[in-house]
């Protein structure tokens, strides 16, 4: 067996200043394992599974140092670019996972060089396990920031480190375990939710190979199916690209809108809608942006007959380049086609829907209207459209998240990272429990103690408290916004609570959007508390 560290301690990683550092890897059972690190030296023995641990004393901020472990045969594993600084544990589900790609027009000047490289990132990929112990995570790289790099980083995380990095001058390290829609149950494990009968039972359930294999099957027949249903009966499929028979035979509606406030409430299937527009001359020919805010669910786009873009599903913001010399001098047709899934249908309301000129721009919104600024020109699109029905069928059927049920990221992303030195635990998570937020502040309490015991008894666990939202945005998921409501306050509960610090993120939310984009004011809160308390 070749001598290896485990992934979070490869070329690049960042370790925890001013803590004991529990450092270990794999190799031969048996074998005798010599690691040093910056002066320090310690030995071990593969344990029967082949892995060896050692720990490290307290070391102050400082590197680039070299992680090198030797056996007894000779062979040999070397990590460099080793730093001292802090490591912070960023978690939970889409608002804490939302990268950084997704918020460039809203924080411009964090893509202008020079690039702090001593601001890290380890990503573990999603991966669900049931039921066993894996060695060691899957998934993960240290990136160090860069042009090349920024995009996928933790828009918290990241905005996170940079503020820490104002405070202390240390390294930031951040390891991102997040799931965009898991719930808390997810990242707990059988003991930590003893008594929750509900969740242990989903987990022994999903713990069959069998029954999991099925259901991951049967998701994509269903989803299989209903697009070849939504595409095989549709009238436009063809025909309505360029936009004239809509224009000519279709019914005016007005968007943005919900489609339960027009003619297409409560409709499924495909619906194209169409719009002539006219640029002045001196943007005619010349390439630009479509800003078309959300839609509800899927959609493609074209413009002038010319497909530039499409999305699967409902949370991206609609951003497609459209390339030169496509928009003529004169009038021009963009044509969406947007498939509805459920039944409720929308184009955001609030949100800027525009073809968009100049590469200086920032986002700017007051929590519900979005507007750019530094655009050359903006060509409005909101207003009358015109639509045609491309297929009516049945509701598509739900899909089962297995990643999403109890234990599977503990096992697949915690467990193996159990022991790693940090300075504190970073939770942005509560929008997939609001259904059960009766339970939220018992299930946070037996999570707090599971992490402490895997990542130190001082640990401090720093909750970012949901913001604000119009729960009408997500007609099928908060019962009206008490759920919502309910989950802030069982987060408030929680302060009770030994080491537990709450950031409220009331204030930067966007009524409009279940993922706000303005993070830097989060981030900077996180890093307050961890400069003050941690």
């Amino acid at each position: 067996m070749s001598l290896t560290f485990a992934r979070v301690f490869t070329n690049g990683a960042v370790l925890q200043r001013g803590r004991e550092n529990h450092i270990w890897g794999f190799a031969s059972k048996g074998s005798n394992v010599t690691v040093s690190l910056a002066g320090q030296k310690a030995d071990a023995v593969c344990d029967d599974n082949g892995r060896f641990d050692v720990v490290f004393s307290a070391m102050k901020k400082g590197g680039p140092y070299t992680l090198l472990a030797t056996d007894e045969s000779g062979q040999t594993a070397e990590s460099t670019d080793i730093m001292i600084g802090d490591v912070i544990i960023v978690s939970g589900q889409s608002n804490m996972e939302f990268p950084m790609e997704r918020v460039r027009e809203t924080y411009p000047d964090e893509w202008e060089a020079p690039f702090d490289t001593l601001i890290r990132t380890f990503k573990v990929v999603e991966n669900g396990v049931f039921k066993r112990t894996i060695p060691d995570v899957e998934t993960g790289e240290w990136k160090s920031l860069s042009c090349g790099s920024i995009d996928a980083f933790s828009a918290v995380g990241f905005f996170t480190a940079k503020h820490l990095r104002m405070k202390d001058d240390a390294a930031v390290g951040l390891i991102d375990l997040t799931l965009g829609g898991a719930p808390i149950e997810a990242f707990m494990s059988e003991s930590s939710l003893e008594g929750f009968d509900r969740a242990l039972s989903e987990a022994a359930k999903f713990g069959d190979d069998g029954y999991r294999n099925g259901v991951l099957s049967q998701n994509e027949k269903n989803a299989a199916e209903w697009l070849a249903a939504l595409d095989a009966n549709d009238a436009g499929i063809g025909k309505y690209e360029d936009g004239k028979e809509i224009l000519s035979k279709g019914t005016a509606v007005t968007f943005p809108d919900f489609f339960s406030d027009t003619e297409l409430d409560g409709f499924i299937g495909s619906v194209w809608i169409a719009k002539t527009f006219t640029v002045p001359d001196e943007y005619v020919g010349k390439s630009a942006m479509l800003w078309f805010g959300l839609l509800v669910d899927l959609d493609h786009c074209y413009i002038n007959g010319t497909h530039i873009g499409s999305t699967e599903y409902m949370y991206p913001p609609r951003r497609y380049a459209i390339p030169e010399g496509l928009i003529r001098k004169g009038e021009n047709t963009i044509v969406l086609r947007i498939g509805v899934e459920k039944g409720y249908g929308r184009i955001t309301p609030g949100k800027l829907y525009g073809i968009v000129y100049g590469d200086k721009i920032r986002r700017i919104t007051d929590g519900f209207n979005e507007s750019l600024e530094g655009a050359d020109h903006i060509e409005n699109l909101s207003g009358t459209w015109k639509y045609l029905i491309g297929n009516k069928c049945e509701a598509s059927k739900d899909q089962v998240f297995v990643n999403w049920k109890p234990t599977a990221l503990y096992h697949g992303m915690l467990e193996p990272l159990a022991h790693l030195s940090a300075r504190a635990f970073a939770f942005y998570q509560g929008e997939s429990n609001c259904w059960n937020h009766t339970e939220y502040a018992a299930l946070t309490e037996r999570f707090i103690a599971q992490l402490r015991s895997m990542w130190g008894n001082d640990l401090p666990y720093i909750c970012v408290q949901l913001p604000e939202f119009n729960s009408r945005m997500e007609e099928i998921s908060y019962d009206g916004g008490k759920n919502w409501r309910g989950l802030r306050r069982a987060q408030a509960e929680c302060t009770k609570l030994p080491g537990f610090y709450l950031v409220d993120a009331y204030g930067t939310g966007e009524l409009n959007d279940l993922h706000p984009q303005r993070k830097e004011p989060i981030g900077s809160a996180i890093a307050d508390v961890i400069h003050e308390k941690a």
